[in-house]
């Protein structure tokens, strides 16, 4: 009994704004952080010179994983460069998130690029971009889609996350920060 009423305490504060405690409430946010990324994340060193380079380097590495079939590689890279064309997707504090939903993908593929140099995305705030977070995902995976979109706006929109991210060297060091990350409130 004791165990249902925690329970319900905790579920209270997440929904709902009610007292269900900010430690429960900050523990869930990290959840929803880490578990917003698939397991096999790749994370790359982008030693490139154009954004267009780096949406081809992540594409090949999720064509290395499995994650896309190689004689789809070019179509569904066309397809991200024109979004790229349309939009820039260079979303601020050095972050761009160049990704399309396309029936080329089986399931979510999420590439992490990091540029110390920086690329030219075209970003709204006009800074260089050093992490590129590239995803693929089928066009009925919407909810794996929009969780992901709102966990890396939220890291994009607070410059200490932004910048935590830009510091990890690989995989297992993005996904050990995506554990200890709060993510801001929605304002």
């Amino acid at each position: 009994m004791a165990g249902k009423r925690k329970d319900k305490g905790r579920d209270k504060g997440r929904d709902k704004g009610g007292k269900g405690g900010g430690k429960d409430k900050s523990r869930f946010k990290k959840e929803m952080a880490r578990a917003a990324f698939p397991d096999d994340l790749i994370v790359e060193h982008l030693d490139v010179e154009s954004s267009d380079e780096a949406i081809t380097k992540l594409l090949n590495s999720l064509v290395m994983a499995g994650r896309l079939d190689l004689s789809r590689e070019d179509e569904v890279r066309k397809q991200i460069l024109e979004r790229e064309r349309v939009a820039s997707t260079g979303i601020g504090l050095g972050v761009a998130i160049p990704h399309c939903k396309t029936k080329w993908a089986d399931r979510l593929g999420l590439a992490a690029g990091i540029s110390q140099h920086g690329l030219d995305f075209r970003a709204h705030d006009g800074q260089s971009v050093h992490v590129v977070m590239l995803w693929v995902c089928p066009p009925g995976a919407t909810q794996e889609h929009l969780a992901l979109m709102r966990t890396v706006a939220s890291i994009a929109r607070d410059p200490d996350a932004a910048e935590g991210v830009r510091r990890c060297k690989d995989r297992l060091g993005l996904l050990q920060f995506l554990d200890t990350v709060e993510l801001p409130d929605k304002k």
